[in-house]
């Protein structure tokens, strides 16, 4: 018979059984990365689209400069929808009037005007809950403004929001904590 020595080296064993050790190497790797994760905040498939059609809402209240909804959109944005850290930086920001006088002053002014305005939201992008458990949801559109007398902005007007959402301790209802416009 016929024996045949093999030099069994260690680059012969690498080209041999290297693709195996690598593949065994990264699913143990991966396996105690699954394991030691922290564990996110699961959000449910309602509550998603709870916060989904929240953020509609409140951007729809925001940039609603009609005649017709414009006190009905501004009174429920002050109701509860916004923290009040949210209402003073959005007071600040001229988005929301400062008083009730405010709100009929401007009530009357797009009364005169009839002014009517219409928002097409495009995208909104919901993403993962913070160490706080805030829900960031990006919403950008277009709003359209018409008068009849024209003194508005000519032609859409796009739009960027990020709201941060959370859920009300008392009403277990969605508020918004955080605002960036």
């Amino acid at each position: 018979m016929y024996w045949r020595v093999k030099n069994l080296g260690p680059e012969h064993l690498v080209r041999q059984y290297g693709v195996h050790v690598g593949l065994v190497v990264s699913v143990l790797l991966n396996v105690i990365l699954i394991a030691t994760r922290p564990n996110p905040h699961p959000v449910s498939g309602a509550l998603k689209a709870n916060f989904e059609q929240f953020a509609r809402q409140v951007t729809n209240q925001l940039l609603d400069s009609s005649y017709i909804t414009y006190e009905k959109s501004t009174s429920a944005l002050f109701s509860g929808e916004l923290a009040p850290s949210v209402v003073t930086q959005l007071i600040k920001a001229e988005l929301l009037p400062k008083s009730a006088e405010d709100v009929k002053a401007q009530v009357r002014s797009l009364t005169d005007q009839r002014q009517v305005s219409a928002v097409r939201i495009d995208s909104l992008n919901q993403g993962e809950p913070n160490p706080q458990g805030l829900i960031p949801i990006e919403v950008s559109g277009v709003v359209v403004i018409h008068s009849a007398q024209e003194s508005g902005p000519s032609g859409p007007q796009p739009f960027k929001f990020k709201f941060l959402m959370g859920q009300n301790a008392k009403t277990q209802q969605p508020i918004v904590a955080a605002f960036q416009g």
